[in-house]
């Protein structure tokens, strides 16, 4: 019985740190995708505020890619917490 209680306790150890886990990505997951929102609505105004054909239009175009893609992995995290 002490050793069936003890691999209780165990299992609940680790699902409470998995929930912990969960939770902390979460929280990060939220943090950064609020971070990247402003990211690329920045990115965007830049795009609207220049001609289609100022070099650094494509520039912003690559950040506002790059920022989508992070808030695409952002999404994940916060399905899988």
């Amino acid at each position: 019985a002490k050793e069936e209680r003890a691999k209780y306790e165990r299992q609940l150890l680790q699902a409470q740190k998995l929930e912990s886990l969960g939770v902390l990505a979460g929280g990060i997951a939220h943090d950064f995708n609020n971070l990247l929102t402003a990211i690329l609505g920045y990115a965007s105004l830049g795009r609207m505020r220049i001609a289609p054909s100022d070099p650094l239009n494509a520039d912003l175009k690559q950040i506002e890619t790059a920022a989508q893609r992070a808030a695409d992995l952002c999404a994940q995290m916060l399905a899988y917490a």
